[in-house]
């Protein structure tokens, strides 16, 4: 004993280290040996119970896939029976139908390719011509079923009797069958025949004929040692997987009653485990031998006491082996160390192992240095690393010194997350945007984090926050599972920020780094209109958007000179429309509806009218960035465009009154005669002339300025009105709904009917 404790001065109160190693190990192994023995007693005795639990739960899973088969088999063969071809082979001669007939193969051929059906052969059985055919060719009964499918059990005089029942349904018990002509002799195993037909129509029957070892194999999960049987509701065997093994007649469950819908019964030394078919009505029995699960059991009892043995030795043999490394190079420590410290000295801390003392006091020192110095470097070397990504990404030269993880091929995915903070933040939210936005790239890192054993989360650009995650090889890519989390806290944020993810597929190359960000950069350039959370894992092409189309823009343009809001403000919401349908992306929606707003200012300044005079507070353009859904676009619009009409109209009337009084007249009297001579007239000048002033100054056609006001009143009575189209018609002066009908569908290109119909469905 000396040997392991080779120290002076040992108190008798202190022990080594090798003891306590040593009894502290022997104690987990007992301690896991009891819980062992403690389990096993337990969980043996319900063992068995558990078998038999799983018995009726395979026998569940087998009776509702052969259920499921039987009602896809019957409806599927119904539909057939109703279809034209088949009714007019049914209703005719069918010998005088081979064009129908052969189309009816073809698409027999075709359904029987699948192999999911575990068909071999569906047969037409024609009961009063004896006519048959299948999906290699056309005979008679006798010939189908005395040469090609012959069987001990079904003749021709058995399917015409079956054919004359009132069965629409039929499942028949399994048998073998087999070819016998003058050529060739082979089965085909065993199949189970099902019988299809009307209940009250007995010239035309299908037989199908299964698969029925395929179907086993397919249906059922076989336990060794176990047998299925399949019973009719005459209780006779329709398949059996042991062509030996029927069903007992003495077979009692415990109550003395017959098994009917579930449950278990035992006779002799095997469990009869019942379920009941709700579609069918069979019985459907899995048979399993109790000696297999008494073999086992006793197997399992003999291998757990020899494996309890072997690792008790194991276990204290390799405790010895472990405590004795441990102490022998603690005590050489300890040997060094004595000669610069002396044990028991002041600061030094109380334990009854005095190797820990030692090491306690001397190493004190070392750690609060160490920590120290540890802080400042993973700093220092957090920094480093998001300079080097940053370099990476962005192809900055003058990096290469930095070694990064992404340097070696490994797994890995980066997600990238995109912050638009709106107005509403700044007017409620007391704290900065830019504390903001670090008070989620914590929450992200730390999210990540508590995820992944290696993560890096920083910020690359003023509105975008990278998160690397390196992955092990087992681990799954599932983005929208692991970004549930931080989904449920952005959308509590959402009125005051709009957030943009996109996670990147799984990598396996450095190399692939800078392109994957500019995947993840495309990703979000992807985002739809909205006020929610929107996470894209799928580029699709921008949809190419020609609005507006040349004749509209001359229209637009024309109109906006003029100041006809009447005009604009329709046609502007109409191209919104069309590029919402189109499923064009926020980004998209900004840019053309930066061309609009410059379109706009043009006009305004053609016609020498400031800009100032209609923009409220900041400039159009910060205004529009606070766009972000279709309706805040076409309220934006309605506003601008209003604006700058009423603006232009009053510029123009200051020194055009003609124009002006044409305006108000209209408006006020779009029902009523507008006639290109009654205006003239009431302006007291000819009608050639203020045809020819009218264009000249608004760049308008008068017919089509009346005709465009009318239209638009029109539309806003079929939508916000209940009135009769007839009664619309008159009011926008038109005297026949004939017409109106005629025009409106030329201005909208749908009838006014089909217009309302649309719009109070999409309203809904």
């Amino acid at each position: 004993m000396k040997r392991l404790i080779p120290f002076p001065n040992i108190s008798n109160n202190q022990l080594s280290l090798f003891y306590t190693l040593l009894c502290s190990f022997i104690a987990i192994i007992l301690l896991l040996v009891s819980i062992h023995l403690v389990t096993y007693s337990f969980f043996r005795d319900r063992i068995k119970e558990e078998i038999i639990v799983n018995s009726g739960l395979n026998l569940n899973t087998t009776v509702t896939n052969y259920e499921k088969h039987f009602k896809l088999m019957r409806s599927f063969m119904l539909s057939n029976l109703f279809e034209n071809d088949t009714q007019i082979l049914k209703n005719g001669t069918s010998a005088f139908h081979y064009d129908i007939v052969s189309r009816v193969q073809r698409e027999l051929r075709n359904t029987m390719n699948n192999s999911l059906l575990y068909l071999d052969n569906i047969i037409y059985y024609f009961k009063d011509t004896g006519f048959v055919f299948d999906k290699e060719g056309t005979r008679n009964a006798e010939t189908m079923f005395g040469k090609f499918y012959v069987s001990d059990t079904y003749s021709v005089e058995f399917w015409k009797r079956q054919a004359e029942s009132v069965d629409s349904f039929k499942v028949y018990p399994t048998t073998n069958f087999r070819m016998e002509t003058a050529f060739e002799k082979f089965s085909y195993g065993n199949l189970t025949p099902i019988l299809v037909k009307s209940a009250y129509d007995d010239r035309l029957a299908f037989i199908l004929l299964l698969k029925s070892a395929r179907a086993f194999e397919a249906f059922h999960q076989p336990k060794p040692g176990s047998s299925l049987l399949i019973l009719d509701e005459d209780r006779q065997v329709i398949y059996s997987s042991s062509p030996s093994l029927g069903m007992p007649d003495n077979l009692k469950m415990e109550d003395g009653t017959y098994p009917g819908l579930g449950g278990y019964a035992k006779l002799d030394d095997k469990y009869y485990f019942f379920r009941s078919g709700s579609e069918t009505g069979f019985t459907y029995v899995e048979v399993v031998a109790d000696r297999g699960l008494t073999n086992q059991l006793r197997n399992l009892n003999v291998l757990m006491f020899v494996m309890l043995a072997l690792s008790i030795l194991i276990s204290l043999a390799v405790s010895y082996i472990l405590a004795k490394k441990f102490h022998n190079p603690l005590a050489k420590m300890i040997r060094s160390i004595q000669t610069y410290s002396v044990l028991g000295g002041p600061g030094a801390a109380s334990s009854r192992i005095k190797e820990f003392n030692m090491l306690h006091s001397t190493l004190r020192d070392l750690s609060r240095s160490n920590e120290k110095f540890h802080h400042d470097l993973q700093t220092k070397n957090t920094m480093l690393q998001q300079f080097a990504y940053m370099s990476k990404l962005k192809k900055i030269g003058g990096g290469a010194g930095l070694e990064t993880r992404m340097d070696e091929d490994r797994p890995y995915r980066l997600v990238l997350f995109h912050l638009e903070f709106k107005e509403r933040f700044l007017l409620e939210i007391s704290s900065s945007v830019h504390r903001a936005f670090n008070t989620y790239k914590e929450l992200i890192d730390a999210h990540f984090t508590s995820l992944y054993g290696e993560s890096l989360t920083f910020q690359l650009e003023k509105d975008q926050i990278l998160t690397i995650l390196f992955l092990d090889d087992d681990q799954a890519d599932k983005p929208e599972a692991e970004l549930r989390t931080l989904i449920r806290i952005f959308d509590s944020d959402a009125p005051y920020c709009n957030f943009t993810i996109a996670p990147s597929p799984v990598r396996k190359y450095a190399t692939d780094f800078a392109e994957t960000y500019q995947n993840a950069l495309d990703l979000i350039r992807q985002r739809k209109l909205g006020e929610d959370v929107q996470i894209i894992t799928q580029w699709e092409a921008h949809p190419s958007l020609l609005v507006p189309t040349p004749s509209e823009e001359t229209e637009l343009v024309a109109n906006l000179q003029a100041g006809v809001e009447t005009v604009t403000i329709p046609l502007v919401e109409r191209f919104l429309d069309h590029l919402d349908k189109a499923g064009a992306t926020a980004g998209q929606f900004q840019e053309w509806s930066k061309d609009i707003v410059n379109r706009t200012i043009k006009a305004m300044y053609a016609q020498n009218v400031s800009v100032a005079s209609v923009v409220d507070g900041s400039h159009l353009h910060e205004q529009l960035k606070s766009c972000y859904t279709l309706e805040q676009y076409k309220t934006f619009f309605r506003r601008l465009l209003t604006r700058s009409a009423i603006a232009i109209q009053e510029k123009k009337s200051e020194t055009d009154a003609i124009t002006k009084f044409v305006f108000e007249y209209v408006e006020a009297n779009y029902g009523g005669d507008l006639s290109l001579d009654a205006i003239a007239h009431k302006l007291g000048i000819t009608g050639p002339y203020l045809s020819s002033y009218f264009k000249e100054k608004t760049g308008t056609n008068f017919s089509d300025y009346i005709y465009t006001v009318r239209m638009n009143k029109a539309t806003e009575m079929l939508i916000e009105t209940d009135l009769l189209i007839q009664d619309i018609a008159s009011l926008v002066g038109y005297f026949t709904v004939a017409s109106f009908n005629r025009v409106f569908k030329r201005y909208t290109g749908m009838t006014p009917s089909e217009f309302r119909r649309q719009n109070i469905k999409w309203e809904e």
